[in-house]
């Protein structure tokens, strides 16, 4: 009987481990873009840099996004736990409210906040905000539905674009991405959103993937 408990705890172990790694992995990577990025930018720009002078005429619009970014990001953790989901039922609900609303007031701002860049890269923000903004609107649809597993998928898609101020940002520490020009931006946000779609599908069905029928 207890081996067989153990053989049962240990994938829930390794499972819980992984996750605890990925938003470790998530975490610093968010540190890194605020120290090789943000810091710099808003405490030591460059004089006469055009995206800094950028930042103070758009600052109406760009502390609400950035604000709005921030807490949806942080929502993450907690309305991706099982275990604080089972616990605080009610709270993971009120959360999950925060984070559409979040998603809701910093995604149309990407549409404002676009001007003045190129047209592949401006084009690539909006399409990118457009998606966040829907996926985060079928994630809503699927719980007002109670259809929680598609509610789930929908929530990681949606997540992932959130992460994106992340992931199109955490390389930034190596000279030649960071110097990167708003084309080849582009381009990298172009595969990124393929991705936001690609991988979460791959881990939906990688039980069918991965096994084959009798």
């Amino acid at each position: 009987m207890s081996t067989a408990t153990t053989s049962l705890a240990r994938p829930r172990t390794s499972r819980n481990l992984g996750k605890h790694l990925l938003w470790y992995a998530l975490g610093l990577a968010g540190i890194s873009v605020l120290y090789y990025t943000d810091y710099p930018l808003f405490f030591h720009p460059t004089p006469g840099d055009p995206f800094h002078a950028k930042i103070i005429v758009d600052r109406y619009f760009l502390i609400p996004h950035a604000i709005a970014g921030v807490l949806a990001t942080a929502l993450g953790p907690f309305q991706f736990s099982t275990r604080f989901r089972q616990r605080h039922l009610a709270l993971h609900r009120l959360m999950g409210k925060v984070y559409i609303i979040s998603v809701f007031v910093a995604a149309p701002m990407v549409f404002i906040l676009s001007r003045g860049f190129t047209f592949s890269l401006a084009f690539m923000g909006e399409v990118q905000a457009a998606l966040w903004f829907l996926c985060t609107a079928a994630a809503f649809i699927t719980a007002r539905n109670r259809q929680i597993a598609v509610h789930r998928q929908w929530m990681i898609r949606s997540y992932a674009f959130t992460l994106n101020f992340i992931f199109s940002r955490f390389l930034n520490f190596i000279p030649a991405y960071n110097n990167i020009s708003e084309t080849g931006l582009a381009l990298t946000l172009a595969l990124l959103t393929a991705l936001y779609f690609f991988i979460p599908d791959i881990v939906f069905n990688w039980r069918e993937l991965t096994t084959r029928r009798a």
